[in-house]
């Protein structure tokens, strides 16, 4: 309800010059937008909004607000809803648009009060009526211009995420693009258009669940490109980083971020090679046990990388060097194993294995010769060793029998 339904009714000499105005709503229209232009700087500083654009939009709310003065009705904000969405999808910011309704609403008011002065045919009760009505609908309108923009810019993200999410999987998946269509898609991605790229496949701990939220704004602060997909079992990066040589920054960032199994593939040039990349990356992440929150980069581990690259050959060469082992009691098997990993991770010495086992040096020689014995091969034969060590891979990593 209005001031005046409230009261007496419409002032009529408010109507009338409501509807002086009305009759002269072009030239009025075009006072505001030059007003517009030189108070709100985006407006002529940028060619966003073209001058046509800007008037016609001024036209539209206009008519609607000097309409309800003269009609005495609520405001139809349909106008104010339609800049709203316009302007979010052409990119001016909602402050900008809140800064021309100010614009908008002030000068309705002055020329209110000037024709008034001018004609006297307005008392000062009608102008503080048209006052307070006035500024009621500006808080209408730009609630509902503001609403409608912010409807619009997330309409926008989620266009355009989901653009570029379809995008990220048609590079995953290998589809046949051509160079023109690669640009395309880089621009889209916000990528450069060529690498060094690598991909990055971190593990969901739940399903359809990010594992690394918020990872593309962290990277970006460290002036990392990268674009993302998140499929049923892993979130998938694509990822541009500056220095071919240099991949601590992305390996610092991700490894402060994880909750889970990472894999890092090789770098490659070209975005056409991404589906090959993620392959490389899902072998990066399967080499570290289950469980275990860890960035593996695809060159750091050969061993474990060979070992879940061809898990059907890797499962016949666990139990053809390890299967004796296997065979045991299972906390005797694993005691070998354990044994056998300290002494592979610290260089092949007994000493730093028991230090990391808890037990007397001679304690791992003993254990190591069991090792020998059981799979027939000498872990001082280099040949040997290799097949001991890949088999030892498989078997820590569960590659099933």
């Amino acid at each position: 309800m209005t001031r005046r339904e409230a009261t007496s009714g419409p002032d009529p000499e408010l109507v009338a010059l409501a509807g002086r105005l009305l009759g002269a709503i072009d030239e009025f229209a075009d006072e505001i937008a030059s007003a517009i232009e030189a108070r709100v700087e985006f407006y002529s500083l940028t060619t966003v909004v073209s001058a046509d654009d800007l008037r016609r939009s001024v036209r539209g709310n206009l008519e609607y607000v000097l309409r309800s003065l003269q009609e005495d009705r609520f405001a139809d904000v349909a106008a104010a809803r339609t800049t709203g969405a316009l302007r979010a999808e052409q990119g001016v910011p909602l402050s900008v648009v809140m800064a021309a309704f100010r614009v908008l609403f002030s000068q309705i008011w002055h020329s209110l009060v000037r024709h008034a002065r001018t004609q006297e045919q307005v008392s000062d009760q009608a102008l503080v009526d048209a006052a307070s009505d006035l500024w009621s609908a500006h808080d209408t309108f730009a609630e509902e211009m503001a609403a409608a923009h912010r409807e619009a810019t997330m309409a926008l993200v989620l266009r355009n995420e989901g653009e570029r999410s379809a995008l990220v999987g048609a590079l995953l998946e290998g589809r046949p693009l051509h160079e023109t269509s690669v640009w395309e898609v880089a621009d889209v991605l916000r990528l450069p258009k060529r690498g060094p790229f690598v991909v990055v496949a971190a593990e969901s701990v739940q399903l359809a669940q990010e594992a690394l939220p918020g990872i593309e704004n962290r990277l970006r602060a460290r002036r990392i490109g990268s674009a993302w997909r998140l499929m049923p079992d892993a979130q998938i990066g694509i990822v541009r980083f500056e220095n071919d040589a240099d991949l601590r920054p992305l390996a610092s960032t991700l490894t402060a971020s994880a909750h889970s199994r990472i894999g890092v593939s090789p770098p490659y040039r070209a975005l056409t090679e991404t589906a090959a990349a993620l392959r490389f990356a899902r072998i990066a992440l399967a080499s570290t046990v289950a469980g275990t929150p860890h960035v593996t980069m695809f060159d750091d581990f050969p061993l474990a990388v060979a070992a879940v690259s061809a898990p059907d050959a890797m499962q016949r060469v666990r139990q053809a060097v390890l299967g004796p082992i296997l065979d045991l009691p299972p906390e005797q098997g694993k005691v070998l194993l354990d044994t056998l990993a300290a002494w592979r991770d610290n260089g092949g010495s007994a000493s730093g294995a028991a230090a990391v086992l808890f037990c007397h040096p001679n304690t791992v020689r003993h254990r190591l010769r069991r090792v020998e014995a059981a799979t027939g091969r000498s872990l001082s034969d280099p040949k040997a060793t290799a097949e001991i060590l890949i088999a030892l891979e498989a078997a820590l990593l569960g590659i099933a029998r």
